[in-house]
């Protein structure tokens, strides 16, 4: 699968405001997404082994297979990703009720013909006020996973947004990172990205920042003196940004399932285009630093 995307930097402080407008041309409620992203590297050079590892490799399916296939020659790193909507769901922010009159409060732009879904509600993320909640997660065995591989992107100047393979596979059950070291991967580190989601047409519009659950203690080590994932993690109110300056980013995308058509390349490329002219003046929507996607392994 192709993702063709676009990046723009927002203030915490315009964040109520964006989800109004993004809200409005979408024509729907923001959704809440919460996923949890573990970090592999591979513990050495691709392997040519052509044995199975472990019973569960007997059958793997054509995702896996293409995905192996894709990991060999550079190193990559790799990423479990898990959605904790639901055990998050009774620590949401009290919602900011909003109607159709509230774009007239758009600041940046007139918004015009932008009309914001009757009874809107957006939360908006959380600045720490409530950090004393608690919020714990369970061992990652009580997770559903899906392993996720994102390519270096093409060179900029090729196309007008970035470009990149990226692939996802579903881990049904078992444990998920057996399974992973199995290709001989190791975890080296985990972080909590928390956003909101619109779709218009076939854009994706993704509101998001990312979370850092390591910052205020120390996983701990295996036998092997390798790291290993928290059993439980802090509440999303204590947890600090990644980020330094606590920027949210909004990424707008397109995934194109066969990117050999040149007819569904420029159909999407052409609406990142036209959702960059239409959120023009509210954020600047740009072609993403290549170095910051590369998930190359130095």
């Amino acid at each position: 699968m192709h993702e063709l995307l676009l990046l723009a930097p927002v203030p915490l402080a315009g964040q109520e405001q964006l989800l109004k407008i993004l809200a409005g041309i979408a024509g729907m409620q923001p959704k809440r997404v919460i996923e949890r992203h573990l970090v592999f590297k591979p513990r050495r050079g691709p392997s040519n082994r052509s044995g199975q590892v472990g019973g569960s490799q007997d059958v793997q399916s054509q995702q896996a297979q293409t995905l192996q296939a894709q990991m060999q020659g550079d190193l990559f790193y790799m990423q479990l990703v898990g959605d904790l909507i639901e055990r998050f769901a009774q620590n949401q922010q009290l919602p900011l009720e909003a109607t159709a009159e509230a774009s007239a409060d758009v600041s940046h732009r007139d918004i015009g013909s932008i009309n914001l879904p009757k009874g809107l509600q957006v939360n908006t993320f959380s600045t720490g006020a409530a950090a004393g909640r608690t919020q714990t997660l369970e061992d990652h065995l009580d997770q559903r996973w899906s392993l996720r591989f994102n390519d270096l992107p093409e060179v900029a100047g090729r196309r007008p947004v970035t470009s990149r393979m990226i692939s996802s596979v579903d881990i049904a059950d078992g444990d998920a990172i057996e399974y992973v070291k199995a290709f001989g991967y190791i975890y080296v580190s985990e972080y909590i990205l928390e956003g909101y989601q619109v779709i218009h047409n076939n854009v994706i519009l993704l509101l998001y920042r990312l979370l850092d659950p390591l910052g205020s203690f120390k996983p701990p080590s295996t036998s092997e003196g390798q790291t290993e994932p928290v059993g439980k993690i802090p509440s999303l109110e204590s947890m600090l940004s990644v980020d330094p300056a606590a920027k949210l980013t909004l990424q707008a995308s397109v995934r194109v399932q066969d990117s050999s058509k040149p007819e569904s390349m420029t159909l999407g490329i052409n609406e990142l285009k036209a959702m960059k002219e239409t959120l023009k003046g509210i954020v600047d929507l740009e072609v993403g630093d290549r170095l910051a996607l590369d998930t190359r392994v130095r």
